[in-house]
């Protein structure tokens, strides 16, 4: 997203290291359970770490205007079409930035943008200092924070909102369209039928696909799976040097 561009040398410095270190990529390939169980076209492999990644949130609001989930929104941001330059709610249920970093590029866009959130802080996961900036940028865009509300239903271009607390109703009216930026789910599914297949190799998971949350916690896992493989794969090495022959 726009502001945080240099996120991308993360990727290029791990991949960069990747390469230098001897690791093959093969891209635009789907993998299956039967492709990596004997017999498939990838048996062999003694260990498979699984970093699928996750789903966005999509609550769909059939009666409502279109909903967008995060990925969506976040490659139309730059050229928004006409629903996200219009009146937009932004349904955020984690308090990060994914919702802040979308909301700010559609109100610079041009869009009214209103965030609901059943929490009682504004983006209770982004860090102080970098806070107190974005709040700053977005009251000169014109930004509206609707703490302790939760989406609760909408009809043509009016999506209803009730307070978590009194459980109380209001209505948002012209709303053009919706950004679900709300829990995503894991992309678990090879994993779970590795974990039920008889002979698999050795599975590991990290990052999202084991439970969404954030970068940080994806690059912590990915580096603690790959030195638990090692040091098991080294103590294997070393228990079988002092088998008896």
């Amino acid at each position: 997203m726009p502001g945080r561009e240099r996120l991308a040398l993360l990727v290029a410095e791990q991949s960069g290291k990747a390469v230098r270190a001897g690791v093959r990529f093969r891209f635009g390939e789907r993998v299956t359970a039967a492709d990596l169980l004997a017999g498939g076209r990838w048996d062999g492999f003694d260990t498979v770490v699984i970093a699928t990644g996750s789903r966005p949130a999509r609550r769909e609001l059939p009666d409502g205007p279109p909903v967008f989930d995060v990925r969506e929104a976040a490659l139309l941001a730059a050229a928004p079409p006409p629903e996200l330059r219009g009146t937009v709610v932004v349904r955020d249920d984690q308090g990060g930035w994914a919702a802040a970093s979308l909301a700010e590029q559609l109100a610079r866009q041009g869009a009214q943008v209103h965030l609901v959130t059943p929490v009682a802080a504004l983006f209770p996961q982004i860090t102080t200092y970098s806070r107190l900036g974005l709040t700053a940028r977005l009251g000169e865009l014109g930004f509206h924070a609707r703490l302790l509300r939760e989406v609760s239903g909408a009809t043509g271009q009016t999506v209803r909102l009730r307070d978590t607390l009194s459980g109380r109703h209001e209505s948002l009216t012209g709303v053009t369209a919706v950004v679900d930026a709300g829990r995503p789910s894991a992309v678990d599914d090879l994993h779970r039928a590795l974990e039920r297949a008889n002979g698999a190799p050795t599975v590991l998971i990290a990052g999202d696909a084991n439970a969404p949350r954030t970068l940080l916690e994806a690059v912590y896992e990915g580096r603690m799976t790959g030195t638990f493989h090692t040091e098991s794969t080294h103590a294997a090495t070393l228990l079988q040097a002092a088998a008896p022959h």
